[in-house]
């Protein structure tokens, strides 16, 4: 598989919802108990799905679906924020704001939940900084 960044810069490739569905009802099951246990998420196990931040409303998961940031990416057509060129924004800020607590779950999880339900998540403004170099460091076609 390959790899996926929402928006923000959530590695969605790794994010237990990605592709949930396809993954079965056990994995779907056991994602829908963990969230509820590690973050108060009420989901079904049938609401364990998600095609990536930047797929059609009724393919993301729910949390994703008014995400400012999601919207303006698919507005604009952008893979992610990383190809805006609009350094500051606040839409990306509120979306980036919501997994910055999660890297201190490394504290209360165990170690195998912590890298199937919390490490997706972590490092979402690195990654999201470094997809931007890179997409600013490539040449521009000419229109």
């Amino acid at each position: 598989m390959t790899s996926s960044i929402s928006a923000c810069g959530v590695l969605c490739s790794e994010c237990p919802a990605y592709l949930g569905a396809a993954r079965g009802a056990m994995h779907q099951q056991r994602t829908a108990d963990a969230w509820r246990r590690i973050y108060g998420l009420t989901e079904t196990a049938a609401d364990i799905s998600c095609g990536g931040c930047l797929s059609r409303d009724g393919d993301v998961f729910r949390t994703s679906r008014t995400c400012k940031a999601r919207l303006c990416c698919r507005s604009k057509s952008f893979a992610s924020c990383a190809e805006c060129p609009v350094d500051s924004c606040p839409d990306l800020e509120k979306a980036q704001s919501a997994w910055d607590g999660v890297p201190g779950l490394l504290a209360t999880l165990t170690p195998a939940d912590f890298a199937e339900y919390a490490l997706p998540y972590c490092g979402h403004r690195q990654r999201l900084a470094e997809a931007r170099a890179a997409w600013r460091g490539r040449p521009r076609s000419a229109d």
